[in-house]
């Protein structure tokens, strides 16, 4: 039980926090308070010598907009400074304060205390700068604070000797005095609104001064008329509408000063009415109706100012977002974009976009045989026939400064550019081009500074392009030199890729007929001395004969090798191939057939295929016995066509082999193509037949002497 007691240690701290709560305790609240303090006591005062009619009392309680204003920057604990400036101004009356005195100050003091903690509580803003923050100022600070005022002030007025008439002036005179006096205070303390530019400053002031001559012209100067008292309406809306609430506010408080001075003096509309509480009781109801009329008027011009403001910030914002997301895609198509002709035209897409122009063009460098041009690499927004069709552009005077990356031009209207129409023989656009008032053109550099080309924009308005434009352009050629370096490395790579696939197919090729070439030489030399020891000779005939063959092959193999040949002889080319199989010379072969000269790569063919057809006679064929020989014959007719035959007898019976080897795939398929010839490969019992035929080439058939004069001769 003893634990549910609460312990009264606590009960100081929590009794100085809840003193803490309400008043200034603190060094900085205190002296606040104490300038609310004077600054509530000057102001009644004034109002209590300055402003007070007989028989009506004081006509207007500036003292009220300054308690409201006070609390509400300041906070609720000020609220002494109220109080004890109400005091203060009793003390300048020339009397001690009475009780009535103490309830009335008690009345001004909730009178500004009860709209201040509702004003902030629904955290308004002091600025003034939303309709609801005016109506919180006039509902609250005027009607609410007016009534509490009213409702202390009142009873005490009307015990001190029938006063009771002076409720409505009383009531009138606080609402005037906070709508006049408290929105000024607000609006126009330091730290409060931004500080206005020297050109604002000036027209605020001019503004001003016509609102307060006005107001003189209207209350005091000018002869007395009521209605002319409403002139002074439109002259009230020129900083309203200009400066919002805080022009609003000074004008105002300048113009509830002529009224009521005019009043007092006897001058102004007012004076009409009968009666000094009547005059000022208008006079009264004027200032706050025009105050609250006017004060909505600036807070509606301002939300709505807001709201246009908003809106066009978020308008640029969304452009920015689009441009920014424009950007950013074309970045990594860019970087995605291997291609260089897809790559650029994304840029010239995009700079179109960007910039707003109906077309976009890219040109890159080119310099031709006549002078410099700029070739047509990209196009946006108009046909590819709209450029076409009146050549590359030429060096003029308002494309070199793109191309020679001097910076971005950029014309509201061309046709009115002093650099525009030099140049003959159109003296500007020609007939049918694409029409151009606005221009834009940015200069495309590589990484290495070196001008790739420029991009051209154009619209058929004049005045489209602004400076962000430029500068998205600008990003947009950056962006553009960037695809194109990529686009000829990528394009270097893949060259350079080709180059070194080829070469290395190439290499494959050379090693599988190395391969090749060596299994048959170490067969042909297998075979020539397996020839030569079984032709009973002594060893050192045998030796020589061997050495012969051999040096036979060498030969064979030169002329395989010989690359520079720019033609050979068709019978050279058959006897050195078949030497290497024909010991004695004509022993085993026999050659014919006419004069025939043959280029380097089909004597290099024909040598390839007789050689493989020797291996292959020797191995298998009629060379592979004593007694095989081999006829060879060509013959040629009138159109330079050519009949080769390679002929096998007295051999060992021939069979079709089971599968196609390297050699007859050479024969029957390299032969044929590189003389583009038909060959047909005969597996006879009595030995193969080899017939190819083709046709000479030009340069070929100029070297025969003598064409037959009909096809007799053909085998």
């Amino acid at each position: 039980m003893e634990g549910s007691i609460p312990s009264a240690a606590p009960a100081g701290p929590r009794g100085v926090g809840w003193v803490a709560a309400i008043l200034p305790l603190r060094r900085s609240e205190l002296a606040a308070a104490a300038a609310l303090a004077l600054t509530y006591g000057a102001a009644s005062i004034g109002s209590l010598y300055l402003l007070f009619a007989p028989n009506a009392g004081v006509t207007f309680w500036p003292a009220a907009g300054v308690a409201f204003a006070a609390l509400v920057v300041g906070g609720s604990r000020l609220w002494p400074g109220v109080f004890v400036g109400h005091l203060i101004a009793m003390f300048a009356l020339g009397r001690p304060p009475e009780a009535g005195d103490l309830v009335v100050a008690g009345g001004a003091t909730l009178a500004a205390l009860v709209p201040a903690l509702l004003f902030r509580r629904l955290r308004l803003d002091p600025n003034l700068t939303t309709l609801n923050d005016i109506l919180a100022l006039l509902l609250g600070g005027g009607v609410l604070g007016a009534t509490i005022s009213a409702a202390f002030g009142a009873p005490v007025v009307a015990e001190a000797g029938g006063a009771g008439r002076l409720g409505l002036t009383w009531w009138f005179g606080h609402v005037a005095g906070v709508l006049a006096v408290a929105p000024a205070l607000l609006t126009w303390r330091p730290g409060g609104s931004p500080a206005l530019r020297w050109p604002d400053r000036l027209h605020l002031a001019a503004s001003l001064v016509v609102s307060v001559g006005a107001a003189y012209a209207i209350f005091i100067w000018t002869p007395p008329e009521l209605l002319r008292s409403w002139f002074i309406f439109p002259v009230l809306v020129w900083p309203a509408l200009a400066f919002a609430v805080r022009g609003a506010s000074a004008a105002l408080a300048g113009l509830a000063f002529m009224v009521f001075l005019g009043v007092i003096e006897g001058f102004g509309p007012f004076i009409q009415v009968r009666g000094v509480r009547e005059q000022v009781l208008l006079a009264q109801q004027f200032v706050a109706i025009v105050s609250a009329t006017v004060l909505i008027l600036a807070a509606v011009a301002d939300e709505r100012r807001g709201r246009e403001q908003l809106r066009a910030s978020e308008r640029r914002l969304r452009e920015e977002s689009e441009a920014l997301e424009t950007l950013y895609r074309t970045g990594a198509q860019i970087a995605a974009e291997l291609d260089l002709d897809a790559a650029v035209q994304a840029v010239t897409d995009a700079g179109r976009s960007l910039s707003g122009a109906q077309f976009g063009a890219f040109f890159y460098n080119v310099v031709d045989d006549v002078g410099e041009a700029y070739m047509l690499y990209a196009l946006s927004g108009a046909p590819r026939a709209a450029f076409d069709r009146f050549g590359h552009p030429r060096n003029t005077a308002v494309f070199a400064p793109t191309f020679a990356g001097e910076g971005v031009v950029r014309v509201a209207d061309i046709t009115r550019d002093p650099r525009y129409g030099h140049n003959p023989p159109h003296r500007g656009m020609p007939d049918g081009h694409l029409p151009v008032r606005s221009y834009l053109a940015a200069p495309v550099r590589s990484r290495s500074g070196e001008v790739i080309g420029g991009l051209l924009f154009g619209h058929s308005d004049p005045g489209v392009f602004t400076v962000r434009a430029e500068r998205l352009i600008v990003g947009i050629a950056n962006q553009a030199a960037i695809a194109i370096d990529n686009g000829r490395l990528y394009q270097a790579a893949q060259r350079e890729i080709a180059e070194r696939t080829r070469a290395e197919e190439h290499q494959r090729l050379l090693m599988n007929e190395l391969n090749h070439r060596v299994k048959n030489t170490l067969a042909t030399v297998q075979s020539m001395g397996a020839q030569t020891m079984r032709s009973g000779r002594s060893l050192v005939e045998a030796r020589e004969a061997f050495v012969s063959r051999l040096m036979a092959l060498s030969t064979a193999h030169n002329l395989l090798t010989a690359e520079s040949w720019e033609s050979a002889d068709l019978e050279d080319v058959v006897r050195m191939a078949v030497a290497a199989f024909d010991e004695p010379a004509g022993a085993r072969f026999s050659v014919a057939g006419p004069g025939v000269r043959l280029k380097a790569p089909h004597a290099l063919g024909l040598a390839m295929a007789l050689h493989e057809l020797g291996s292959n006679a020797a191995k298998y064929g009629a060379l592979s016995g004593d007694g095989g020989r081999v006829d060879i014959a060509w013959s040629l007719d009138a159109s330079g066509k050519i009949a080769f035959v390679w002929e096998e007898r007295d051999g060992p019976a021939v069979q079709p082999p089971v599968r196609r080897g390297f050699g007859s795939r050479l024969i029957q398929e390299g032969l044929a193509r590189e003389l583009n010839g038909e060959v047909a490969m005969d597996y006879r019992p009595e030995g193969l037949r080899c017939e190819l035929r083709f046709q000479l080439d030009r340069a070929e058939r100029e070297g025969v002497d003598d064409f037959p004069e009909s096809d007799a001769d053909v085998i």
